[in-house]
Formats: structure tokens, sequence, C-alpha cells
């Protein structure tokens, strides 16, 4: 292996674990990255494969850089963020010699899960010895301080998910007992994450690997039968936590409430509102600002015009908060329009082709993770959500795209 490979190979397994404790290392790694990657390339140690996966990605980016031009508020700091739509589909572009090490890469991200988890213990304990028992100390944003908890919750998903399929260096060739008190771990820090979005995808998560891992035995029917059973199980215990138990029924309730009457449901709350009653509202006030504006209202712009329909509708401390939709789907169409949507469900569509063709189970699970978070999340708008979605979208489409050259480290 060519020096410049194995110190590419060495910093890119560092960065995907370095960056979630150390956010502020995102753009010096990935610069470094590209720097390494290109002088290789002009040494001919690797290829520049240039597909329309990429060029999607980059079509999205232009867009948003282009809604600049007719946002009321424009938001370059947000564009910064969205460069991640570029920086990471044209680093995977580079094609080494040698694979890329993503098992290895899987092991750093799960090294730094744990470390996530005695920051966060460390954080709640803090917070307990200075404010004792006024407030939750040991669940959502006071647990995790380092990054929101439901990226934080994505993160654990991804490790489970790879401890569930054997692709993480190190623990893929040592007994199972390991991964599963792992596993065990990494899920049982949903009750203090209290993230509704994280807990679903989890409990389909486990549901869908115990159908794949019993059909070859008992048959597509009776495994069928069995997820349904444990996603019942799995939600009696996810409810013995009373934050994720207080969520749920809430959504049910304002859902509810919400079928029967929209029109009344959106203008007779009161403040301070709840989680998932705030999430309606903002989820309708995208939906008429849709309406109005098909081509978006450009980055930067819908933060605002949401905050002027919570004040006409009685929420001005709301409004001061400058919420977005809470949905990656409304999001984008509140952004840049029905051209964007329409780009990012093929970029969706496509991944899962790519994992289908490939025969690739944790792909199809990591597409449906990333599905049920842009559900109840705008996961593309945090530094967070947009390095980690992006990086291993990438990362996993360009390794599948050179898989039958190559075989895993």
């Amino acid at each position: 292996m060519h020096k410049l490979e194995r110190t590419y190979q060495f910093l890119l397994i560092v960065f995907c674990g370095i960056w979630m404790l150390l956010k502020f290392t995102v753009t010096p790694f990935i610069v470094v990255l590209l720097l390494l990657s290109i002088s290789a390339n002009r040494r001919k140690e690797n290829k520049f494969i240039f597909n329309r996966w990429n060029g999607l990605w980059m079509l999205l980016f232009v867009l948003y850089a282009l809604s600049l031009l007719w946002s009321e508020t424009p938001d370059y700091s947000a564009l910064e963020r969205k460069m991640a739509f570029v920086a990471f589909p044209l680093l995977f572009s580079f094609r080494w010699q040698n694979p890329m090490p993503i098992k290895k890469m899987w092991l750093s991200h799960t090294i730094a899960c744990l470390v996530l988890i005695c920051i966060a213990y460390y954080d709640a304990l803090m917070c307990h010895y200075s404010l004792g028992q006024s407030v939750r100390c040991f669940s959502t944003t006071y647990f995790s301080q380092v990054h929101h908890p439901s990226y934080f919750s994505a993160f654990l998903l991804f490790s489970i998910g790879g401890l569930l399929f054997k692709k993480i260096a190190w623990f893929d060739q040592k007994p199972r007992w390991i991964s599963w008190i792992l596993i065990g771990i990494f899920s049982s820090m949903h009750y203090h994450l209290g993230t509704l979005a994280g807990v679903l995808a989890l409990i389909l998560m486990l549901v869908i690997y115990l159908a794949i891992l019993v059909a070859g035995k008992w048959g597509w029917m009776r495994s069928c039968l069995l997820g349904i059973l444990v996603f019942f199980v799995g939600v009696f215990l996810a409810l013995q936590s009373a934050e994720i138990k207080a969520d749920a029924n809430n959504a049910l309730a304002f859902t509810k409430d919400y079928i029967q009457n929209p029109g009344s449901f959106v203008q007779s709350r009161t403040e301070p509102l709840k989680g998932n009653e705030l999430r309606l509202i903002l989820w309708t006030a995208s939906f008429q600002e849709i309406k109005a504006h098909p081509f978006g209202l450009g980055i930067g712009g819908m933060e605002k015009a949401l905050g002027k329909k919570l004040i006409n509708w009685g929420y001005p401390l709301q409004a001061k908060k400058e919420f977005n939709p809470h949905n990656q789907f409304l999001q984008i169409t509140n952004e840049i329009g029905f051209l964007g949507l329409l780009i990012f469900l093929v970029l969706l569509t496509n991944f899962g082709l790519y994992a289908i063709k490939r025969k690739d189970n944790f792909g199809m699970l990591f597409l449906m993770i990333l599905v049920v978070f842009c559900l109840f999340e705008s996961v593309l708008q945090r530094l967070s959500g947009v390095v980690f979605f992006i990086c291993w979208m990438s990362a996993l489409q360009a390794y599948w795209s050179s898989k039958s050259k190559f075989e895993l480290l």
C-alpha cells in the first residue's frame, strides 16, 4: 500500500470517530482527506469516478445556493453546513487500489459512541449535583449535551445495526455475547434520550433483524408473525419509560384532536407548547407555506415565515425560537420547492436500490432509519445530522460500487 493511501485510510478511520466528539474538526479533516486524494490521483494511485449519485447531491447544493437569491433572510451559515452535500460525495468518488476500511471506520464510530455515553452520564451527574431534582438531568438534552438526542440516537442505531450484522472490526471476530452486551447498552440509552423516532427505529430494526434471522428456518410467514410479536413487546418495554410513555400518549391525544378539527387545533392551544403539539402546528404551517410558495422560500426564509404564522395563531413565544418544521421532507420543500424534494426522493430511492442490488440488509435498514428520522426531525439541518448521514450514505454507496472488485478489510 502506498504511503499516501495508508495515511488517507488512517485519517478516514480517525475522522469517523473524532468528529462526533469534537465537531470543529469536520472541516480540517475533510480538507486534508481531499488534498490527499487529489495528490494521489495526480500520482495515478487512485481513480476519480464521478457518477449520477454525486451529481444529484451537488445539484441539491446548487439549488440551496441559488435559493439565497430569493430568500428574504438568507442564511449563509446553513449553506456552509450544506457543503457536506458536495464534500462527501466528492471525497468518496476517489477509488483507491485497496478496499475502503469500512469495518474499521465503523469501529471508530462505535468507540466514539461509548465515549459519548460516558460524557452524557458525567454531564447528567454534574447536573444532578448542581440542580438536584429540579430538572430531568438524566433525560433528553440534559443527558445528551454534545449532540441533540435525536442525532445521538441515530449514532447509536448505526452501531447497533453494525453489531447485529457483524460489520464492525474486532467485534465481528469476537464471541457474539460481547456484541449483545454492547447492543443492550446502546439500546438502553434510548430510555434517557426519550426520542420517539429513535425508539421507533430501534424497535423496527430489531424486528426486521429477527425476521431475517429466522426466515430461513421458519419461513417468512412465521418469521413475520414473530416479528409482529416482538414489535408489540418492544413497544410495551419502551412504554415503561415515563418519558417515552408521556411522549407517545401526548402524540396520540394531539393527533386525535388535530384530525377532528385541524383549524381549531392550530389556533386553540396555549403556550408553552409540548413537543408533539408544536410539531403538528409547525407541519400545518409548513404545508400552507408550500402551497403558497411551490418553489420554496429560500434557505433562511422558512423560519421567518413559520414564525409569522405562529404569531398570527397566537404563539409569540414559540415564534421567537425560529423553529424548523421538524420534518426533513417539509424542510426541503419549504426551502427549495418541489424540485428539491424530487431530487432528495430520487437520492433515497437510488440508495435503496443499491442496497437491494447488493443484497445488503443493513443498507436497507440504514435507509429505514434515515426515513424515520426525516419524518420527525429536520435531520439535515444541523451539523451532527448532515455530516453523519451524508458521510455514511456516500461511504456505503462507494463501497457497494467497488464490492465486486474488493473485499472488506
